[in-house]
């Protein structure tokens, strides 16, 4: 039976290698055991070439200084000769080009030989004909060029990092879309809190923090909500645990409300729980419920700018609008707007127009429903 067996350094180098997609910024501990392994002086991990609207992601081992990777950025990555090698492949750059025309090359007068930099290993990773990365390590002209050994080493490394460049993409994507819907969110005005299944506070968005820092009959006591009517905290711990039975049973259609009373307003704090997907990974910290708190008496966000682009009205006309959707009556709002009451009944007949309503009601229906609440909070319309 062949040997299976792992060396100790290859195993170190792939766990930090898979590691590093969750690192910030990746594969910083990778790029340095490679460095080290190769006997080279950089290793660097090319993710995002640099283009004219924006300077790309350039992983390294080692930075001399912002001014040469700003310069390789800005500047060198267009007159870099040694790129567009076919994928799997691992050469030096002595077997891609003479040396007379390397050490001609302004990238190489300019960049390379400034940066110590003498002889370079490379491969280029590509998915059909996206380019996924550039693995490059160099050596400085004191040390021998990069040999058969490097070459094999750094050849049985290019699936693993294919995956794991592949891996932090797909990481990065989630994420992105993650803190994409959480802004639409918070720019309705909805708190989220994610509970485990012990009913722990896990997280909780901007809104939220905000709403239970305004003690409105629910609080934060240590990692739990807290309500100050004993028979609403009874009540919500009853439909908590509802909910995180269904979380366990996976009955992601499980959503229960809840209403607090609130004497300082016309209408108290309203929750809704529902069950998150059950989580694969074995642990009792998992987020299982999320609860939404929104607050019917806050302020609707509605952009000025989004409102004129929408509607077709006038900045003026988007002013009102938006205190009229905020339950100002019209006078109210002609006062907060220090404008004649004429002068507000005449914006208000040209909003109808625009937006083909006759009606208050209708016009507020109209705006709530449209995408103009999703644009995010207002610009100042003072």
């Amino acid at each position: 039976m062949s040997d299976l067996s792992v060396s100790p350094r290859m195993d170190a180098l792939l766990y930090a290698l898979y590691s590093g997609t969750l690192e910030t910024p990746p594969w910083q501990g990778f790029l340095d055991q490679l460095r080290d392994l190769m006997g080279g002086n950089y290793a660097t991990l090319l993710l995002r070439p640099p283009n004219e609207h924006e300077p790309g992601v350039v992983l390294n081992a080692l930075v001399v200084s912002p001014e040469i990777y700003r310069a390789y950025n800005e500047t060198y990555f267009a007159l870099d000769p040694f790129v567009n090698l076919p994928d799997g492949e691992v050469v030096t750059v002595a077997e891609y080009m003479s040396a007379e025309e390397f050490e001609s090359s302004e990238y190489y007068r300019n960049y390379i030989e400034p940066s110590n930099i003498r002889h370079i290993l490379g491969a280029d990773l590509w998915q059909g004909e996206r380019l996924l990365g550039r693995l490059r390590v160099t050596r400085p002209a004191s040390r021998d060029n990069f040999g058969e050994r490097e070459k094999a080493l750094c050849k049985s490394l290019l699936r693993h990092i294919k995956q794991a460049v592949e891996i932090h993409s797909r990481l990065r994507e989630s994420e992105s879309e993650r803190a994409f819907y959480a802004n639409t969110i918070d720019s309705l005005s909805v708190g989220v809190l994610t509970l485990d299944a012990a009913g722990k506070v896990l997280h909780s968005n901007p809104v939220a923090l905000r709403l239970l820092a305004q003690q409105r009959g629910i609080a934060m006591q240590g990692v739990r909500l807290s309500f100050r009517d004993q028979r609403e905290q009874q009540g919500f711990k009853e439909l908590l645990a509802e909910v995180i039975d269904a979380h366990h049973r996976r009955e992601a259609g499980c959503v229960r409300a809840f209403r607090l009373a609130d004497a300082h307003s016309l209408s108290g704090l309203s929750l809704l729980l529902r069950p998150l997907p059950h989580s694969d990974h074995g642990s009792d910290q998992r987020p299982a419920v999320a609860v939404f708190v929104s607050d019917p008496m806050a302020p609707r966000q509605a952009p000025s700018d989004v409102l004129i682009e929408l509607f077709g009205l006038t900045p003026a006309e988007s002013k009102l609008a938006i205190r009229l959707v905020n339950g100002q009556s019209l006078d109210e709002a002609s006062e907060s707007l220090n404008i004649s009451r004429n002068t507000a009944k005449s914006h208000l007949s040209s909003v109808f127009s625009k937006t083909g309503v006759a009606r208050q009601t209708q016009l507020i229906q109209l705006i709530l429903n449209s995408v103009v609440t999703l644009a995010g909070a207002p610009a100042s319309d003072s």
